[in-house]
Formats: structure tokens, C-alpha cells, sequence
């Protein structure tokens, strides 16, 4: 068991080096011995894990690439984030939404409502806009710098409740409050008499995905402790995306 351990760690060592590996470098980094050194890492070019240069440095095969296509199209988002989304639930009693971005608008995959939830307008394969709900501005906020001008450009931003933000230059400014800290508010932006709270979730390639978002009534995020939700939120979006191979 130690030894299946020790190839798992030399792989993932070499994985994660900005450059290929000699025997010598492994023995030291791991503090074994020549030989030792060689026979892990000939196990893992002979189970088509490594490759070889010619001198005799390894490097990543793309065989991991392969597995890591299949692990890929295997995940399942909503599969994933369900217990994390109860858990936020259960520490919260809000209703708990988690959405993708398709085009210009976000689409609700889960919804999980809690004991203190109220009447929503909100359903699983609903689409919403981004720019006025928790979960859409934090996905908005963490997308590269091109799309979100692209989206303020194109993007009808149409007033939904009282606090609606309407002008790409005030949202945009907002989207940059919403990166720095890592989450977003919607305080009536969307509809009446409701609050919410996003974050963000990333996959292993750093790119914002999805979003989970928590919603209340404004009468009750005045009494609540929104500042312990804030970080529910986050820790649940945190956990989903180190799910999805994200390293932050």
C-alpha cells in the first residue's frame, strides 16, 4: 500500500513541475535511492502514465489527458454539488439555488428549499438573468474581462425590481466589488421583497462555471446573521468547485 502511495506522489509531483523530471531529482525530492527512484518511475513510463526524452527525463503522457476527457464528460455538476447545496440548506433554512451560464442568461439546474423558504417564482430548467441575481453576477463578475464588456454591450438590462442596477457602467463597477470580495448580493435587484447571496464555482481549468446562491426575504437578512451566510455560501461554492479538480 505505502508503494502504490510513494507512485501516486512521484506522479503527482511530475505532474505539477514546470518542466520534465530525471531519476536524480525524484530521488532527492523523495529522499530514496537511486535505483528506487528509477523503478518508480519506469513503472509509470511503462504504464504509459509517463513519457521519455531522450535524455532520459520524464514528463506527462498524454494517456492522463485521455483519462482526464473521461473523467470529464463522467461528471455530473448537479450530482456533485447536491450534498454541498443541502448542507448550505441545512445551516442557512434558505432556499438554495445552484445555475449555469448559457449565452447571456443563467439556467437553474437545482433548487433545494429550506424550512424558512418563501413563494419564489424560481424552478429547475427556468432561465434568469445574471445581471440582477446573487448567482448571475457572481459568474458574470469572475468571467474574463473580453466577455464581460461583450456581455455589457449586448446584454438588455431591464429594470426587474427596485434596485435593479440599469447602467453597464454602474454594473460593471459592481462586478469589480463582487471579484475583489468573492461573492455577490441581490438586495430586490431581481424581485420584490427578496434577498440573495452568490459565489462562484470554478472548474480545473479556473473558469467560473456555475454559481449557488441562498435567498431570503429582505425582512428576515435584516435579522439574520447575513455576514455567517455570506460565508456558508462561499465555503459551499468553495467545496463544489475543489470537487471539479479546481486548485485556487
Amino acid at each position: 500500500m505505502q508503494t502504490i502511495r510513494k507512485v501516486l506522489e512521484v506522479l503527482d509531483y511530475i505532474v505539477y513541475s514546470p518542466k520534465p523530471v530525471n531519476v536524480t531529482e525524484i530521488a532527492r525530492e523523495f529522499d530514496m535511492s537511486i535505483s528506487n527512484a528509477y523503478k518508480y518511475l519506469d513503472d509509470l513510463h511503462k504504464g504509459g502514465l509517463l513519457s521519455k526524452n531522450s535524455d532520459k527525463s520524464y514528463f506527462p503522457s498524454f494517456k492522463l489527458v485521455e483519462y482526464g476527457s473521461i473523467i470529464l464528460k463522467k461528471i455530473n455538476l448537479r450530482e456533485i454539488a447536491h450534498p454541498h447545496l443541502v448542507d448550505l440548506m441545512v445551516k442557512t433554512g434558505q432556499t438554495v439555488h445552484l445555475a449555469i451560464k448559457e449565452g447571456y442568461e443563467g439556467i437553474y439546474i437545482e433548487k433545494i428549499e429550506g424550512p424558512n423558504s418563501l413563494p419564489m417564482m424560481s424552478r429547475i430548467g427556468m432561465k434568469m438573468n445574471l445581471y440582477a441575481t446573487g448567482f448571475g453576477k457572481a459568474i458574470l463578475a469572475h468571467l474574463p474581462e473580453k466577455e464581460i464588456e461583450e456581455y455589457l454591450e449586448n446584454a438588455e438590462l431591464k429594470k426587474r425590481g427596485k434596485n435593479t442596477i440599469t447602467d453597464p457602467n454602474e454594473l460593471k463597477n459592481e462586478l469589480k466589488k463582487i471579484r475583489e470580495r468573492g461573492y455577490a448580493v441581490d438586495n430586490e435587484e431581481n424581485e420584490t421583497g427578496i434577498f440573495c447571496i452568490g459565489a462562484p464555482i470554478f472548474n480545473y481549468d479556473k473558469k467560473v462555471i456555475a454559481g449557488v446562491s441562498i435567498s431570503m426575504s429582505t425582512s428576515r437578512a435584516e435579522e439574520e446573521k447575513v455576514d455567517e451566510y455570506i460565508r456558508y455560501v462561499k465555503e459551499c461554492a468553495e467545496n463544489i468547485s475543489k470537487l471539479l479538480g479546481y486548485k485556487g
